[in-house]
């Protein structure tokens, strides 16, 4: 595991950002997995600028999301897939079928978990998972105690978790119990891991991984299962939401 510690917000997301156009310009085809929320907005907004001078170059590239919310649908601003029209198809100039994005409202959420897997397996497998860092250790919304060995899959989300959304606003009524979500073991069969890891509050979940002992309490420390990981450790705030 290479460990990044990033002094600034600016050098987040520069290394960040290094490091997928580094793996786009060996695989411009790659499949990359991405991450929603506050911790890669700043990753986003510099792979967007790298986009628009050429340095960095998508059209070949294929996008899947970790998570989504069950029971928000594609077109409600709350769901990731919002998030990644605004954040990603709009800034970096993608089409629509180059982003897979779980449905959050599909009938069947067993059904869309394996065409998820389906799509992913299409594409001979996620060349690069890109994960954020959740307080209590989560990974997409792997909570604690998930087996490692998990694939995609409904997961109820934590009481923490929902505690966060209820946070930043969120009508407590239509707080989501449940996700959909990419498992420990889909992670784990990425070819390389880049774990981000800002915001207050993360410093036990990441020391729970600079341990280097497994932990299903902490999900983060599947990770050490993997032979290359990378993280870029912040030691910033998170922007807002």
């Amino acid at each position: 595991m290479r460990v990044i510690h990033a002094p600034t917000a600016q050098a987040f997301a520069k290394e960040a950002a290094d490091h997928i156009g580094a793996l786009l310009l060996d695989n411009p085809r790659a499949a990359l997995a991405l991450p929603s929320g506050a911790t890669p907005l700043g990753l986003y907004a510099e792979l967007a600028r790298r986009a628009r001078t050429g340095s960095v170059r998508l059209e070949e590239a294929r996008i899947f999301s970790l998570d989504e919310y069950c029971g928000v649908a594609p077109e409600d601003p709350r769901s990731f897939a919002h998030y990644f029209r605004r954040h990603l198809v709009g800034p970096l100039g993608l089409l629509d079928d180059q982003i897979d994005v779980l449905n959050g409202a599909a009938a069947d959420a067993g059904v869309e978990c394996a065409r998820f897997e389906r799509a992913i397996a299409a594409q001979s497998g996620l060349d690069l998972c890109v994960l954020g860092l959740g307080a209590n250790g989560h990974i997409a919304f792997n909570e604690p105690g998930s087996p490692f060995d998990l694939r995609t899959h409904v997961a109820a989300l934590a009481e923490a978790t929902r505690a966060r959304l209820k946070a930043h606003g969120w009508e407590a009524s239509r707080i989501p119990t449940h996700g959909l979500t990419l498992g420990i073991g889909n992670v784990l069969e990425a070819r390389r891991i880049l774990l981000l890891v800002a915001g207050r509050g993360k410093e036990a979940a990441a020391a729970s991984l600079y341990r280097g002992v497994e932990d299903e309490s902490w999900p983060v420390t599947g990770l050490l299962r993997h032979a290359h990981v990378t993280v870029i450790d912040a030691g910033v705030p998170e922007a807002p939401p």
